[in-house]
């Protein structure tokens, strides 16, 4: 069976974010799509991972049962995780990084953002979402990351207003964001607590964490590896929320090490 690999990418952000990684694992079998108000083709119209399921479900829908791999990051995660639990069938595998069933903390999960911070990025959102935005993306790096080129092409992508009067695929092109509907994400990351699905996810599942995140600290993925049935993880111990980028290679290699044994 030919597999296809399924890239998600995190809130307030899209799927140029892989562009990289998908260039250097040259595969053939590959759909790296767009969240609803992130230039997906669904709108993000309720405060629930629905409509990111639901754009997941677009784009695999034609594909055979156990021929998906997801790869998703943050936010993009969490909707993997929600999909799986549902359509047991459709993964054969998850990669998960920078993942946390649950974004705010709680008594009996400290690996979360207080939840008072989170409601006042909301009210930020909903009165200047641009501006709200572009202070969380320097939350992805350490210091000593966020002087990188890589750290600095990913802000300067996503830095509003962007280029003008672009057309196509331009690289560097500001992306087609829906600010009402990314707001809306958040307040769904806000709501969603996936703790009791985790049982439901039976296929194998590898997960990614940068061990200096501070956005989804790595306590959030040293649980899910304890409460899933087939999951490892794996800690890039000097890494921010986005390992991918600013450890390509060895996010590369540990990505095709895993897809090889599947």
């Amino acid at each position: 069976m030919d597999n296809t690999i399924l890239f998600v990418h995190g809130w307030a952000t899209d799927s140029a974010v892989w562009g990289k990684t998908v260039d250097a694992l040259e595969i053939e079998r590959v759909i790296n799509l767009d969240l609803p108000g992130h230039g997906g083709r669904l709108k993000w119209d309720e405060p629930s991972l629905k409509p990111a399921v639901d754009e997941i479900a677009l784009h695999t829908s034609g594909l055979a049962d156990g021929s998906v791999i997801g790869v998703g990051w943050s936010l993009g995660a969490q909707a993997l995780l929600s999909m799986a639990a549902e359509e047991k069938k459709k993964f054969k595998a998850l990669v998960l990084v920078g993942a946390t069933p649950c974004f705010l903390e709680k008594d009996d999960f400290p690996w979360g953002q207080p939840r008072a911070l989170v409601k006042r990025m909301i009210l930020d959102m909903k009165k200047e979402a641009a501006s709200t935005v572009e202070r969380f993306y320097s939350l992805n790096f350490t210091d000593a990351e966020a002087k990188t080129e890589a750290a600095t092409e990913f802000v300067k992508r996503y830095k509003y207003p962007g280029p003008v009067n672009c057309e196509g695929e331009v690289p560097g092109c500001f992306p087609a964001f829906d600010y009402a509907g990314i707001t809306t994400a958040l307040e769904a990351l806000f709501n969603t607590d996936l703790r009791e699905i985790l049982k439901n996810i039976s296929v194998p599942v590898l997960l990614i964490h940068g061990g200096k995140d501070t956005v989804t600290p790595v306590g959030a993925s040293k649980f899910l590896e304890s409460r899933m049935k087939v999951a490892s993880l794996t800690v890039f111990e000097d890494a921010g929320h986005a390992p991918f980028i600013t450890e390509a290679e060895r996010f590369n290699r540990t990505l095709k090490g895993f897809l090889e044994i599947l």
